[in-house]
């Protein structure tokens, strides 16, 4: 009962937080540019339906394992990586899907992670700090 109360408790505090922006999170993690707005937009659409939470509820510093821990029917990464794969026009193997499970990694930083990892050639990724 605990558990449904703590997961109850997190989504009505990510319900009642101001909207953020695409624009705002992608200024918040520090990129800019066309890459950069795709990824986010679509991290973002794809955990608000998977979680039942409005896309522009979910902040950078939001706590993924936090996330993945919201109410849901089901859920499994691949369905965000799927959707990665369709938004982007690139294949993603394992080995370039962040660690979700770590109990330390924010969406922001899962982000920029995933974008050091699958585009290594963007400049504006080599010096983000994590």
């Amino acid at each position: 009962m605990t558990f449904i109360f703590e997961k109850s408790k997190k989504l009505n505090e990510i319900l009642q937080r101001s909207d953020m922006s695409d624009e705002e999170f992608i200024q918040n993690i520090k990129l800019s540019n066309k890459l950069s707005t795709k990824t986010v937009n679509c991290v973002r659409i794809e955990l608000a339906k998977s979680f039942q939470v409005p896309a522009e509820k979910l902040y950078p510093d939001d706590k993924f394992i936090d996330i993945i821990s919201l109410p849901c029917w089901e859920w499994d990464m691949i369905e965000l990586v799927f959707a990665l794969e369709e938004t982007l026009k690139i294949d993603i193997d394992e080995e370039q899907v962040p660690d979700w499970t770590d109990k330390n990694i924010t969406l922001g930083q899962w982000i920029v992670e995933f974008l050091r990892r699958n585009f290594p050639e963007n400049n504006n990724l080599k010096n983000q700090k994590l």
